[in-house]
């Protein structure tokens, strides 16, 4: 009776460790990497755009989804910006700014960037980034 419990406690011991290895390896952190021809594409749409909306009228929304790209490109290595010369909206993306980067430069990814088929990408990234109002 005695070598049964020694068993069991090598047992139940080796179950919890095990079932403690695999809860710790199930992170739930979000994703955002992409690819880097990805990326390319979108940080070359992305000055460009910027550059156009600086010749425009004052800061639009056109601008905070285009400032928000640029963020995630810095953040992603993808444009070099020293951290003296870094836009301070560029300081701690939320999770939400984030999601609707990675969106914008899949999208972008996928549209000619000689012309204004871009656009949807930016509207779409607008809407990601605007707070939904609760009725």
């Amino acid at each position: 009776m005695k070598h049964h419990l020694p068993i069991k406690l090598i047992m139940t011991t080796l179950l919890s460790v095990c079932a403690l290895l695999g809860c710790a390896g199930n992170s739930k952190q979000p994703n955002y990497d992409l690819d880097p021809y990805t990326l390319t594409r979108s940080a070359v749409f992305t000055q460009r755009e910027l550059i156009n909306e600086q010749l425009k009228d004052p800061v639009s929304i056109n601008t905070q989804v285009l400032l928000n790209s640029y963020c995630d490109l810095v953040t992603h290595a993808t444009i070099y910006v020293s951290s003296d010369n870094s836009p301070q909206q560029c300081q701690d993306l939320s999770h939400k700014q984030r999601q609707c980067a990675k969106k914008y430069h899949i999208c972008i990814r996928s549209c000619p960037l000689r012309s204004n088929d871009c656009q949807p990408c930016i509207e779409r990234a607008r809407d990601c980034l605007t707070p939904q109002l609760l009725p």
